[in-house]
């Protein structure tokens, strides 16, 4: 007789080495004997939606428990299918359920969650609303309908939301953070660092929450390069010191020269800043010189996703998973350069480089040093990181690459037309970066761009961040304490698709770039629609990369010093018309012929870098058998 208890063991076993067909088999035998046991029914969607097989997550498990109409089996499929990423099976299971049991909270509420992973924060909030209306107390529902509420503008809200989870779990780590995230939106980084410092000491082994908080300090002016550098090491010392003693040997072969298994791991593989950063890049590699792996953390599924779907080799799911898991996928597939996307950004796992899966583990696209030595290189530029005068610190090895940042260029794209001002005479200033970018230094500083300019305006666009009134009444107040009349602010709200969106850039004279976080795709996108950006320059990365594009389109002379010198280039560039027709007509083309939109030639140097790093460990890991051979 089975004893389900340690057969389940067993294939759990199974499941976590990669062994998919014994822990099917494992969790089909217990069904047999146990068909309500709640575990097995649960790993069983999981490991059928891991495999690829939605149809069977979803008609293949109900089967095998014989109990089609029971709708806590649908929210356990749907678990499994959200996990695996397969996001509308999940939604048709949870609406199944909801079919079965019409009061049923906490299908409303996994409705709510997976909508909001589709990127439908509308829908979203509609389905928390349902749950909480079902059970009042509902805490959970509470704080994740929260950052939907933010992102449908509706602050206040959202405010009220998160609060009332606080008022009924005050340890709710995840309300603290999201509360921080709420602060942090209106621009006020000093509430988010309080908010998320809150967090972390009710829960102090929240990593993410201790980057989150990391990440903060970059937005914040006053906060020097060694305070962030001792952050990130203690964040190291707290979360990823005590996994690094799990790592294993690796037993790749030790072949320089052979073709290379590159992984990288994002949860941006969809429509996104790092999924345009990186897309033609990876579409250029070399196939003879790489096999590419994508582990996806599971987001919104769109597009995007399926043409990175179409570039990989071999393409992984594994959101749901926890980093060991992760990390053990990884290692079967025997990866000789792991590349960790953003690792310390929004949904993604740096901690799964904290047990070195890869031999050889670099940063790519990260703001910030990562905090940690199992970390090999943080992939950089000469602008961004220049030779021998960069003051930034890390924990890695810089990897200078010729132009860090890849950029797809949209298509289709709007027609450029002349600058705004030649028809109207009124300067249009703009900015379509993140409000928290907005912190009362950069909204000092643009209220004197503002001043110096008579009649001009500021034009500012953030996703749908503007529906509701409360964030823009801030900002207005805000700059109407620098003086800056309410109507000379204009602030535009709704989710548009990109080629709407870069056709509101027909609209801005001059882009302002925020600071000490400067814009990324924002700067590109102006640039690509042929309006000049002006920029501080700073003293780490996240501050020097509009710098580092203005620089490769040998506009150098946009890139500020200082903030008297960023005023003065602004309002220069705002009364130069004919230098402004002249790059509105101009600017695109240049722009295609630099290394910025050098898709294949970003490859290469990727690749390449690659190859010089992957060399190095075989020469490392061969100089280390014959030590110890002759021991």
């Amino acid at each position: 007789m089975i004893d389900p208890a340690a057969r389940f063991a067993e294939a759990a076993a199974d499941h976590r080495a990669g062994r998919l067909a014994a822990a099917e088999e494992g969790y089909r035998q217990i069904l047999e004997i146990r068909p309500g046991q709640a575990d097995a029914r649960r790993m069983l969607g999981l490991l059928a939606a891991q495999q690829g097989r939605p149809a069977d997550a979803l008609a293949g498990t109900a089967a095998a428990v014989d109990r089609p109409g029971d709708p806590e089996l649908h929210i356990a499929v749907a678990g499994a299918l959200k996990t695996g990423g397969w996001l509308l099976a999940a939604l048709a299971a949870l609406r199944r359920a909801l079919v079965l049991r019409p009061d049923f909270a906490e299908a409303a509420y996994n409705l709510g969650n997976t909508e909001a992973a589709r990127g439908r924060s509308d829908r979203a909030v509609r389905a928390y609303a349902r749950s909480l209306a079902l059970r009042p107390g509902y805490s959970d529902a509470l704080n994740n309908a929260g950052p939907a509420l933010l992102a449908e503008g509706r602050i206040g809200d959202a405010r009220r939301s998160l609060m009332g989870a606080l008022a009924l779990v005050p340890g709710h780590a995840g309300a603290w953070s999201n509360l921080a995230v709420l602060h942090q939106a209106g621009g006020d980084a000093g509430a988010a660092i309080i908010r998320y410092r809150r967090g972390l000491a009710v829960d102090p082994g929240q990593s993410a929450i201790h980057s989150n908080l990391l990440f903060t300090l970059s937005y914040a002016e006053a906060v020097d390069d060694e305070t962030i550098y001792r952050g990130f090491r203690d964040w190291e010392a707290r979360h990823a010191r005590p996994l690094y003693a799990e790592a294993r040997a690796h037993a790749n072969d030790r072949d320089p020269e052979r073709r290379m298994r590159i992984g990288y791991v994002s949860a941006d593989f969809r429509d996104h800043p790092v999924g345009h950063n990186l897309i033609a890049s990876l579409e250029c590699h070399d196939r003879t010189e790489v096999e590419i792996t994508l582990y996806a953390l599971p987001r919104a599924g769109d597009a995007m996703t399926e043409r990175f779907r179409r570039i990989a080799d071999r393409w992984r799911w594994v959101g749901g998973e926890d980093e060991r898991l992760i990390a053990d996928r990884i290692r079967d597939d025997e990866i000789d350069v792991l590349v960790m996307v953003a690792p310390h950004t929004a949904d993604n796992r740096p901690l799964v480089a904290a047990l070195k899966p890869a031999p050889v583990q670099v940063a790519l696209y990260d703001l910030t040093t990562t905090g940690m030595t199992a970390v090999d290189a943080w992939f950089t530029d000469s602008q961004i990181h220049p030779p021998g005068a960069t003051a930034e610190r890390f924990a890695e090895s810089l990897v200078r690459l010729p132009c860090l940042v890849n950029h797809a260029a949209p298509s289709p794209s709007p027609p450029l037309v002349r600058p705004p001002s030649a028809a109207t005479g009124r300067i249009t200033f703009g900015s379509f970066n993140n409000p928290a970018k907005m912190t009362p230094e950069v909204i000092g500083l643009w209220s004197r761009v503002l001043e110096t300019v008579p009649g001009s305006r500021l034009l500012m666009k953030f996703l749908n961040r503007f529906a509701g009134p409360e964030l823009g009444q801030l900002l207005r107040a805000r700059f109407a304490a620098h003086g800056i009349a309410p109507d000379r602010i204009e602030l535009r709200a709704g989710r548009l698709p990109r080629m709407a969106q870069l056709a509101l850039l027909n609209e801005v004279d001059v882009a302002l770039d925020p600071f000490p976080f400067n814009g990324c795709t924002t700067t590109f996108e102006a640039l690509w629609m042929g309006v000049p950006v002006v920029t501080l320059e700073g003293s780490r990365f996240l501050g020097r990369m509009s710098a580092s594009f203005l620089r490769h389109l040998d506009l150098g002379d946009l890139v500020a010093a200082d903030k008297a010198a960023y005023v003065g280039l602004a309002s220069a560039v705002a009364a130069d018309l004919d230098r402004r027709i002249g790059l509105r007509r101009d600017l695109r083309d240049h722009l295609l012929a630099s290394p910025l939109c050098d898709a294949s030639g970003h490859a290469r140097s990727l690749v390449d870098a690659y190859r010089r790093l992957w060399r190095g460990w075989c020469l490392a890991s061969r100089n280390q058998s014959v030590i110890e051979a002759h021991r």
